[in-house]
């Protein structure tokens, strides 16, 4: 539930331990590599050498991945049965792959022809259906000379306004067929005026397209030819993926017996290309999540001598930059990581804010779209989603659908519908209430993200950020006084303690109008405020107190979005009402009324997940969330998380 903390790790390995020790390295995929020569001294890495060997096993990797890709086989791969000392001739192996390629690329490629080409004959036929009822020859449009013909289609909404605004002008327009969304059109112009008319054609979002003019014939003797083709294409296709794969099973034994030995000296060896060698031993060094590494060192070899430094200590003394590996357990809190990552990823030392977000996000979610119903309909969207491979976005959205279905309880609406008694309030009756709650929790909100900023400023030792920024002690000193006073004022009409309160207040100010040289001082620096800093930090002031107000303002949206529901539910059930005494009434009743949910649960879901995600990021993270990190990339067996 934290960033994990990691270690610096070099490994001093005799040369006949690099490639086992490589493999451990590979197969625990929690190692991201990082050049030796930038950690230790330079009077150490001047005896260094780069290792500059060219990887042996590179030549025959890509002629094997050809193949695969050629043949679209993915072989079976198990990392605990890589024996990279089974004797094998990698000149025989590349060899017979070079064959294999030989095989089946020319039937790789008259397929990737015939593709191509089946795509084009399906575009012809698409086209030719649309003009179907003509009775014209193809080619003979081809032959046009005088007249500019152009060929496209119009959205339908728009084709009478188009009709109009043309009359005046040398403009032929006929309509020659029309699909669900569009009006496929024939446009004549004189070529003089082209131009005018394509500037026509724009304002009505017309869309040109390619007339099938190579093909002679009417356009159902062109379809009926086109059909014919598509068939014997496809055919051809099936023929040729047949030779490629009869290639493949009567070699599958031998690439399956090869693909993981070639993958994993040829992963060796480019984890081997970050070392450096003294002659006889061969350093590698890089990032580890310090439980791994601990691990890893009890499994470590006699004669590989693993060195380990905290990443405080190398980052403070090198200024490299350390990477980030987020861990949160379960899979409720994994799922909200997206959410995060979407803003950044947190700095080494950093507050992780993902356990924040996902009941933050959970709470405002349902606060705004309060209805067990719509909430039960979200949740089985979410599970939809989780079951088809969105995991993370699925676990959100049922989190946050829980939450609606518990404030659909607290406020006793079911689909709009007032069926339960309420066990909290009725938002569209008790507005004041359900402001004053939004305003508070917002309060709240903004006042924990200040807490997380003076944690993260003890964790970095940046004193002006701890103590003395807007968001730091400071901040809060200010913040809290000026909350309670004005809640005392609104509520009771008197301050009480006014005399302490102006005085934390004025005190507040002075630290934060003064926060860099308070901060250097604290730090036992030389105070140094650099040009401009008395106009800057005027700014600065009155940038926070203007953004002291207006952010727990923002919070009114989450009382404003629950009456939304209520009033938008209100409306489509006067207007369900008002149509039910017609004639056909029922149906356009029924009609409303599910168009009514609809927006409910589509429209306003997707507005208040919105605005959750405004009022996360916005409010919440820019009072101490910097998200500078770089994410932790571990070196594994895949070519796709190569670092």
């Amino acid at each position: 539930m934290a960033v994990s903390r990691m270690d610096n790790v070099t490994f001093v390995v005799p040369r006949e331990r690099v490639e086992d020790n490589n493999l451990k390295i590979i197969e625990a995929a929690s190692f991201e590599p990082h050049y030796v020569e930038e950690i230790l001294d330079n009077e150490i890495t001047s005896s260094l050498s780069k290792v500059q060997s060219e990887n042996p096993y590179r030549q025959v990797y890509t002629e094997m991945m050809n193949f695969l890709k050629m043949s679209e086989y993915k072989p079976p791969f198990d990392e605990k049965e890589i024996n990279l000392y089974e004797p094998i001739d990698i000149d025989s192996i590349e060899k017979k792959f070079k064959l294999m390629n030989e095989g089946i690329r020319n039937f790789f490629n008259r397929k990737n022809e015939l593709t191509k080409q089946l795509k084009d004959y399906e575009n012809v036929l698409f086209h030719v259906n649309i003009l179907a009822n003509l009775k014209i020859d193809l080619g003979d449009l081809s032959q046009i000379n005088r007249i500019k013909l152009i060929f496209g289609r119009v959205p339908i909404r728009n084709y009478d306004n188009l009709i109009e605004s043309s009359l005046k002008d040398p403009i032929l327009i006929l309509e020659v067929n029309r699909d669900r969304d569009n009006s496929w059109l024939f446009v004549f112009t004189s070529p003089d005026f082209e131009e005018a008319a394509r500037k026509i054609l724009q304002s009505a979002y017309f869309e040109e397209d390619a007339l099938p003019v190579d093909y002679t014939g009417t356009p159902k003797e062109v379809k009926s030819r086109i059909e014919s083709l598509v068939e014997i294409t496809k055919i051809s296709i099936n023929e040729n993926d047949f030779a490629i794969k009869k290639v493949l099973y009567s070699n599958k034994e031998f690439i399956d017996k090869y693909y993981p030995i070639i993958l994993g000296h040829k992963r060796v060896y480019d984890l081997h290309s970050f070392s450096s060698s003294t002659g006889s031993l061969y350093l590698l060094n890089g990032w580890m999540p310090s439980k791994e590494a601990k691990k890893f060192f009890e499994e470590t070899e006699e004669d590989v001598l693993m060195i380990n430094e905290s990443a405080e200590k190398i980052s403070k003394q090198k200024k490299i930059e350390v990477p980030v590996k987020v861990e949160n357990r379960g899979g409720w809190l994994k799922g909200f990581e997206f959410v995060t990552k979407m803003f950044g990823i947190p700095s080494y030392g950093e507050v992780d804010p993902t356990p924040f977000v996902a009941a933050f996000f959970t709470f405002m979610f349902g606060f705004m779209l309060g209805d067990v119903g719509h909430g039960a309909i979200l949740f089985l969207f979410g599970y939809f989603m989780y079951k088809k491979g969105s995991k993370q976005f699925g676990t959100v959205m049922m989190s946050a659908a829980s939450a609606s279905i518990f404030f659909g309880f607290m406020y006793g609406s079911v689909f709009g519908f007032e069926w339960l008694p309420a066990l909290w309030l009725r938002p569209i009756i008790q507005i004041n209430q359900l402001m004053i709650v939004g305003i508070y929790y917002g309060i709240g909100m903004i006042s924990f993200g200040m807490i997380l900023n003076i944690i993260n400023g003890f964790r970095q030792r940046n004193w002006e950020k701890a103590f003395f920024s807007p968001e730091g002690i400071a901040g809060l000193v200010f913040y809290w006084p000026a909350v309670i006073a004005v809640s005392f004022y609104l509520f009771e009409g008197k301050v009480p303690y006014m005399n302490l309160i102006i005085v934390l207040i004025i005190v507040s100010l002075i630290a934060m109008l003064l926060k860099k040289p308070l901060g250097q001082i604290v730090s036992g620096e030389k105070i140094n405020l650099g040009e401009g800093f008395w106009v800057e930090t005027g700014f600065g002031m009155f940038d926070t107190l203007i953004s002291f107000l207006s952010n727990a303002i923002s919070y009114v949206r989450l009382a404003a979005f629950a009456l939304t529901h209520e009033a938008l539910f209100e409306a489509f059930w006067i207007m369900t009402l008002m149509v039910l005494p017609a004639r056909g009434g029922d149906v356009w009743a029924i009609l409303i009324f599910l168009m009514g949910q609809l927006v409910l649960v589509g429209l306003e879901g997707l507005v208040v997940f919105i605005q959750s995600l405004r009022l996360t990021y916005y409010e919440f993270f820019t009072k101490f969330f910097e998200a500078g990190g770089r994410e932790f990339h571990p070196f594994t067996f895949s070519e796709e998380k190569r670092v």
